[in-house]
């Protein structure tokens, strides 16, 4: 199994290195911040609000994080921040670099990529944009958003390539991501041809965004999920801030996903909007047939129907290392008082849940109101 281990901790941010399973060359971290948590929590965060708060968060990342020597030791003219449009963009780490440590010499490379699934296999097209004005010895910093890890490895190869054709090199590469187990799978073998291409690589650090999240398959047991695009918290490694925070509203926990899509949500609100709001409505209907608020929320966190202290408090001592028994006990009050107040929760209750979703999602992304919105259930 695979568990987060406290290594540090202060107002602005909690860092985690995950442990156990699959240990290898790349260094896995998760970090929670409250930006972050919102992002995760709050889809109608959206557009350039969404883009200040992801700024903020990687601003705060980077002057916490454990491994900032790999950034801030290194000359500055030799970092470059690697982008895949649109999705790496949202991150805005070259701002973020200058807020953290007062860059201003660091570079920026791009390119476009857009993935697509025929016959079953997820494949990239349009990749053939490309600015990759790379420095020798570089540090390479790079943020997006990873399902199956096939635009993230093609990215890459092609950077490697280019890197090599041009007599330049690499020195480490910084990942961060909202995503999944796909992300170490497909850095775990970028790891392995920057090591062979550059002898002085030293380092690749992956860091998730709030957890490692889990990919919707074909096997999941959701009513409504996008295998290979969605990122759900069911069976997920979540950062226990986090899932604290998951507890302070039922819609928290009942949205498809944890993050949608990254492009439109920063670049095409409409669209974005519409996707998000779609999904309520499909709730809805599922609430006019008799599906209760109490049944919504156990299908997305199923263990939230446990509440035995000492099964809950056992568990989570496996799953996270250095918490503490204060911090746990409270969070197990906090799970136990939400669930018993919602688990026998009516199919009017999550009717009420998915009409205030829409209608503030209706509201920020600037849609004209649905009148499946405010029907009865």
């Amino acid at each position: 199994m695979q568990y987060l281990e406290r290594v540090k901790r202060n107002a602005a941010a909690s860092w985690y290195a995950v442990r156990g399973d699959h240990q290898g060359a790349v260094e896995r971290y998760v970090v929670s911040t409250a930006g972050t948590r919102n992002i995760c929590n709050q889809p109608e965060l959206l557009g350039v609000a969404f883009n200040l708060a992801l700024q903020a968060s990687m601003t705060t990342a980077l002057v916490t994080a454990p491994f900032r020597s790999v950034l801030d030791q290194h000359p500055e003219e030799r970092v470059c921040v690697v982008s895949f449009l649109r999705g790496g963009l949202n991150f805005e780490l070259r701002r973020a670099l200058h807020s953290a440590y007062g860059f201003n010499r660091h570079s920026s490379a791009f390119m476009s990529s857009q993935r697509y699934r025929e016959d079953g296999r997820w494949s990239v097209k349009e990749d053939m944009y490309r600015k990759l004005d790379i420095p020798k010895d570089a540090v390479l910093i790079m943020g997006d958003v990873v399902a199956t890890g096939v635009t993230m490895e093609n990215g890459l190869r092609v950077i490697i390539d280019h890197i090599v054709k041009i007599g330049g090199s690499v020195r480490s590469l910084v990942f961060f991501t909202i995503g999944c187990h796909k992300a170490e799978k497909a850095l775990a073998a970028i790891d392995t041809r920057l090591r062979q291409a550059f002898p002085d690589y030293q380092r690749t650090v992956l860091i998730y965004l709030e957890g490692k999240f889990k990919l919707v398959d074909s096997k999941a047991e959701l009513r409504i999920g996008i295998p290979g695009t969605d990122l759900v918290r069911r069976g997920a490694l979540l950062s226990p801030e986090l899932e604290a925070s998951q507890y302070d509203r039922p819609g928290y926990l009942v949205e498809r996903c944890a993050i949608y899509d990254a492009g439109s949500r920063a670049f095409d609100i409409p669209h974005y909007a519409q996707d998000v709001v779609g999904y309520w409505q499909q709730v809805l209907a599922f609430a006019k047939d008799g599906w209760t608020l109490g049944d919504a929320l156990l299908e997305r966190w199923p263990q939230g129907g446990s509440l035995q202290r000492d099964d809950f408090m056992a568990a989570r001592a496996k799953t996270w290392r250095g918490v503490g028994d204060a911090f746990l006990d409270d969070l197990f009050h906090r799970q136990r008082a939400f669930f018993r107040g919602h688990h026998a929760a009516s199919a009017s209750a999550l009717a009420a849940v998915c009409r205030e979703r829409i209608a503030r999602l209706e509201d920020v992304g600037g849609l004209m109101p649905d009148a499946t919105a405010g029907a009865g259930s």
